[in-house]
């Protein structure tokens, strides 16, 4: 994850992803929010649920 250079833009968005979710908002308000596609969103929100930060890394 620390080699590549979109690593810290990647890693933002997916943290942004799991605090929008924190806050309770919806798959679909979080990927119009960040710019996302809503499978993308349910990816990233089933990582972190499943594996907590390690889970944000990319696979």
């Amino acid at each position: 994850m620390a080699y590549g250079h979109k690593t810290p833009h990647q890693a933002r968005v997916r943290a942004h992803v799991v605090l929008h979710a924190a806050r309770g908002h919806s798959n679909a308000r979080i990927a119009r929010e960040t710019g996302l596609h809503v499978d993308t969103v349910r990816t990233w929100r089933g990582r972190f649920a499943e594996e907590g930060i390690p889970g944000l890394a990319d696979p």
